[in-house]
Order: C-alpha cells, then sequence, then structure tokens
C-alpha cells in the first residue's frame, strides 16, 4: 500500500511541475541552510520515529526528515522514479518548505520544484498545507495546489503512520505528538 502511495506522490510532483510551467512568473522562496541526505541518517529518522511510537512523541531534524523521504521514495519507485531526493526545512509556527529535486529531462527548464506551506493535525492525522508551488521561475497558489495537498494528505492519513495528537516545528526541527 505505502508503495502505490509514494508513487502517486512521486506523479503529483511531476504533475506540479508540468502546472507551474503555465502559470504566474514568481518564485517560492526555501530557507538558505544546508541539509544533508543520507541512508545513515534516514536509519536514524526510522529508528527515532519507532522509538516515538513507543514514548508518544518523535522529533526528527531537517537531515533526518529528508533522507527518511528521500530513502523511502527511492526503495519504493525504483530507477525509473523521476525525483532524485526531497529536502525539508522547519521554522517555528509550523511552517514547512520543501523541496524537490527532479532527474535530469523531467522538467524543462530546470530541476526543482519548491513547495510552502503549514503542517498540523487534522483527525489524528499530519496534515500538509501547501500555500504556493514554483518551478523555473513560475509559481501557483490556491486552488491550483489543492490536488498536492489532497494527495500529500493521502499518504499521511495511512493508518500505519500513526496517531498524531499535536505537531511543532522549530528551526530545523519537526516534533509530532502520538497517541494510542
Amino acid at each position: 500500500m505505502l508503495n502505490r502511495k509514494t508513487v502517486a506522490l512521486s506523479l503529483v510532483l511531476v504533475l506540479l511541475a508540468v502546472i507551474t510551467s503555465a502559470c504566474a512568473p514568481g518564485a517560492a522562496v526555501v530557507p538558505d541552510r544546508e541539509v544533508s541526505i543520507s541512508v545513515d541518517t534516514a536509519l536514524e529518522a526510522q529508528n527515532a520515529g519507532m522509538a516515538g511510537l513507543m514514548g508518544g512523541q518523535v522529533e526528527w531534524t531537517e537531515a533526518q526528515f529528508s533522507s527518511f523521504l528521500t530513502v523511502l521514495l527511492q526503495q519504493n519507485t525504483g530507477e525509473n522514479n523521476p525525483i532524485q531526493s526531497i529536502t525539508t526545512w522547519f521554522e517555528p509556527g509550523n511552517q514547512i518548505f520543501i523541496r524537490a529535486e527532479l532527474s535530469d529531462g523531467v522538467l524543462l527548464g530546470g530541476n526543482t520544484i519548491d513547495l510552502v506551506g503549514t503542517v498540523g493535525v487534522e483527525n489524528n492525522h499530519l496534515q500538509v498545507n501547501i500555500s504556493e508551488a514554483a518551478a523555473n521561475g513560475y509559481s501557483v497558489s490556491g486552488a491550483a495546489v489543492q490536488p498536492v495537498n489532497a494527495w500529500i494528505n493521502y499518504v499521511l492519513a495511512d493508518p500505519n503512520m500513526g496517531v498524531a495528537v499535536n505537531v511543532e516545528t522549530g528551526e530545523g526541527t519537526l516534533t509530532v505528538g502520538l497517541g494510542g
């Protein structure tokens, strides 16, 4: 089930790239912090998540969360995956920034899609509300990003993701309170 959802999310990001290519000039601004991605850091994130399920709360750094998403996506989509990496940044006020680095040739004129939004909890599931998306100097907002929100939140609503009771972001951290 997660494999199908991961592939669907990958396709939504590519669709978003196509949508932004025909929209208004602009760019979503992501923080200017380097976030390193590695398999070892993804394993740290996985271990933190498992410990969080037992302890009732999990805190991830930007590197852990980015590594986990990237490795999970790579393992579940195979060699034809159009996304090379997903980098996330967290800021106070439940702000989330996401950059998807695409494979060469997926998007004309560049290889990145930037998303800006917030993260919260709804119906005991983590929810993301993307407010702006940009690629190649063009951006979209409002109703145009709603399909992206729907697919991201579909993936997050998987019962295997646990029961979230609250979420808080700090500079560089995401903390999720989990319930039973």
